[in-house]
């Protein structure tokens, strides 16, 4: 499926909630899309939505009613102005780059890590600022504090790189250390592109300590872009420093080339258009409006470059128009934008909305998980201590996951024996114990290795997952692409199989059986009353399963059998 739009206004961004799309602009006011050739086998109607251009950031809202939480969930989609930026009007960036020179590193990847050293300091505005630190068991620096490029600095820098050699040690600790070290220059956007492709081996190795000296040392909030060659790195230390500095982490495989994933990196970078944005409700008189928005997602927002959308989940409370002011560094000066929404407009046919709220929040918690780990002292190959398992707060966590996992069709690596024929969901303790096991023997024990980066691929994806994914596609402990099918997400409800039955994983609540009140036959009077009461609310997809189906309507439980046809001979 292929989309033209045309507008007469600029066209800020072009969004589908259902699937993933490819975009390609034309014009300011003209755009193509298509559904990503991995894609197309994604069941379910097709949606697509586009913003056309406002004053600086323009923002929209999607709403999903939820009477029992006296609001709902919402969907914020903003975008920036179509024509790209002027390079003079942009925010200025500071970019150091940190690279291994360790032992490990010595042959083809300490080459291409030259390259792409060299790509970047070209790939630089003149006036805009750099530095270039390299790490061994030792730290060196091209310069103190960062420079700012021109002919002279530029020529420098490349016979700085082209003299690096690879032996020795790494010492993570301290290379993150200095890069974060320097105040930056005025007016510019810090970020620091940093490169290894080992585990830490000299001065501190303490993960939890790396980490800390990365999140709480960071003074001056740098942005730290994370590169880790090959899969002997520790992958939660590379995801979470990145992740939480407003940034990403990118994993480079075994032949793959490392310069090729540093310069797709970078070129994302080209054009700081609103940096340091912060989103917050307000009342009619500009004042914080407390307690109107909660559970947002992510809690810190990305900087916005050139082309960059921004899709934000949470939740609201109350039925008064809400209104949105957010600000930032827009085109290098503070700026405020307000946008107000009715969320009376609210809809079940926006279904995707909690179902992507809740993909995000299980990323998280997941992540949370990952990051306990460390702190517990777990070693790999060895199971932690009981005082780490019972620690209340991995129960805490774990018990959220499956909540979420359970209520929305949302699996993970660790939560997929959820679709298994055999598993008894309301067997409450069962369900946590199997999913404390996969969580240990994974998100804790293994935090390095392919069987690791698959996980930090698998965690990327849901915290920041902007549609749907039905199929719960997912990379196994190999890298190798599954999806479940034994769970099917339908319209806003997730149904389980049981037998010949798609059980609604509301009836599987404590408080109901799954013994229904009521039969409905296909074909029947009662079935078509059924199928106009869903389609008021958009959920007649339910009824689209193949199979009989157990659901709740309207607080009843009830059963829709589908008789096999029969031939007379």
């Amino acid at each position: 499926m292929s989309v033209s739009i045309k507008s007469k206004k600029a066209v800020s961004t072009i969004y589908s909630p259902s699937h993933k799309i490819e975009t390609i602009r034309k014009s300011d006011s003209q755009l193509a899309a298509r559904i990503a050739p991995d894609a197309t086998r994604e069941p379910g109607a097709f949606r697509l939505s586009y913003l056309v251009e406002g004053e600086g950031v323009t923002a929209s809202m999607f709403a999903y009613p939820d009477p029992k939480s006296g609001g709902g969930y919402f969907l914020l989609l903003a975008g920036l102005p179509a024509k790209p930026a002027d390079h003079d009007k942009t925010v200025k960036r500071e970019v150091t780059l940190v690279i291994d020179r360790s032992g490990s590193m010595n042959g083809e990847k300490i080459e291409q890590a030259r390259e792409a050293a060299l790509q970047v300091i070209a790939g630089l505005e003149d006036g805009e600022a750099f530095n270039i630190i390299f790490y061994n068991e030792a730290v060196e620096s091209f310069a103190n504090a960062p420079v700012v490029k021109n002919d002279e600095t530029t020529k420098a820098a490349r016979e700085y790189i082209k003299a690096m050699k690879a032996r020795g040690g790494t010492n993570i600790h301290d290379s993150l250390l200095e890069a974060l070290r320097p105040k930056p220059i005025k007016d510019m956007l810090p970020i620091i592109l940093f490169l290894t492709d080992g585990l830490p081996t000299v001065g501190q190795t303490s993960e939890k300590a790396i980490r800390e000296t990365a999140l709480k040392g960071n003074r001056f909030e740098r942005r730290i872009f994370t590169f880790g060659v090959g899969t002997d790195v520790n992958t939660p230390l590379l995801e979470k420093i990145a992740f939480e500095t407003r940034a990403t982490s990118t994993f480079v495989m075994p032949k793959e080339d490392v310069e090729v994933k540093v310069s797709q990196v970078f070129k994302r970078l080209a054009g700081p258009v609103l940096s340091s944005p912060a989103l917050s409700a307000i009342d009619k008189n500009g004042k914080p409006a407390h307690g109107r928005i909660l559970d947002v997602l992510p809690v810190k927002l990305p900087d916005l470059f050139d082309g960059d959308q921004l899709v934000l989940l949470g939740r609201y409370v109350g039925d008064e128009p809400v209104t949105f002011a957010m600000t930032g560094n827009f085109l290098g000066k503070n700026k405020s934008f307000k946008f107000t929404f009715k969320p009376e407009r609210a809809t079940a046919k926006n279904a995707f909305v909690p179902r992507l709220w809740a993909s995000r929040k299980i990323g998280d918690l997941v992540d949370a998980i990952r990051t306990l780990g460390s702190e517990s002292g777990a070693i790999p190959g060895i199971s932690p201590p009981a005082t780490a398992v019972n620690d209340p707060r991995l129960k805490e966590l774990i018990d959220e996951v499956v909540r979420l996992s359970t209520e929305f069709g949302i699996l993970t690596e660790y939560t997929a024996f959820l679709a298994r024929e055999g598993t008894d969901l309301s067997k409450k303790d069962l369900v946590f114990n199997e999913a404390r096991n996969n969580f240990i023997d994974r998100a804790w024990n293994c935090r390095s290795g392919i069987a690791s980066v698959n996980q930090e691929e698998n965690g990327k994806f849901q915290k920041g997952q902007a549609y749907l994914n039905s199929s719960n596609r997912m990379f196994d402990a190999q890298l190798n692409e599954v999806t479940i099918s034994n769970v099917q997400q339908v319209n806003d409800r997730a149904f389980y199989k049981r037998g010949n039955q798609w059980v609604d994983s509301r009836v599987i609540d404590e408080a109901r059986t799954i013994k229904p009140t009521r039969v409905i036959t296909f074909g029947s009077e009662a079935y078509s009353t059924l199928v106009e009461r869903l389609a008021a609310d958009g959920r007649n997809g339910c009824v689209a399963l193949k199979g009989d189906i157990v659901m709740v309507v309207d607080g009843e439980t009830i059963l829709v059998t589908f008789p096999q046809a029969t031939t007379n001979e």
